[in-house]
């Protein structure tokens, strides 16, 4: 599973319409989470790789509320607030490993939003009667593979020969 997932407006990737999707999903699971919200101007080389992200003084940390991404607008509330804010993008790129979100708003090529987790937040994915193998090497290690069909997802765990001996403990200890 790839770590950062990329939307971009007017792509004719494959992907695109699944990859909005998955962004949106990540965006409304930040309902009542804390965020750490950064905004930056693009620097004079217009490569958001220079940007410098570093805590500054107008740095927000807020408990986002009611996030949902209606169309190509991010939409949420903060804490103390009572109007809804919004945000219409032409680009968004998640980060799962980091679990942070770079925004690019449509209105302008000249700044960027980056809202990130204060804390490590795992990503669970679930599947739910996926098809399965497995294949174990001569040397005790193996790989099982998953695949959800609906979901479109693969997911291949290597095991060495200790930690395939106990996940079949395991199995046998709960039937």
């Amino acid at each position: 599973m790839e770590s950062v997932i990329t939307w971009a407006l007017g792509s004719t990737s494959p992907d695109t319409e699944t990859n909005l999707a998955r962004i949106a999903q990540w965006w409304s699971d930040l309902a009542g989470q804390e965020i750490i919200w950064k905004q930056r101007p693009i620097p004079a080389s217009s490569n958001p790789q220079d940007i410098s992200w570093d805590q500054q003084k107008f740095d927000e940390t807020f408990a986002i509320q009611t996030p949902q991404l209606r169309g190509i607008t991010l939409y949420w509330r903060k804490p103390t607030a009572e109007e809804e804010r919004n945000i219409t993008v032409s680009k968004l790129e998640l980060d799962l490993f980091n679990q942070q979100l770079d925004v690019f708003p449509a209105s302008g090529n000249n700044y960027q939003i980056r809202l990130t987790l204060p804390k490590i937040v795992y990503q669970a994915i679930e599947l739910n009667n996926p098809q399965f193998g497995c294949v174990t090497a001569p040397n005790g290690n193996a790989v099982i593979l998953f695949r959800d069909d609906r979901q479109r997802l693969d997911v291949k765990i290597n095991l060495d020969a200790a930690n395939l001996a106990l996940l079949q403990q395991k199995l046998t200890q709960n039937s």
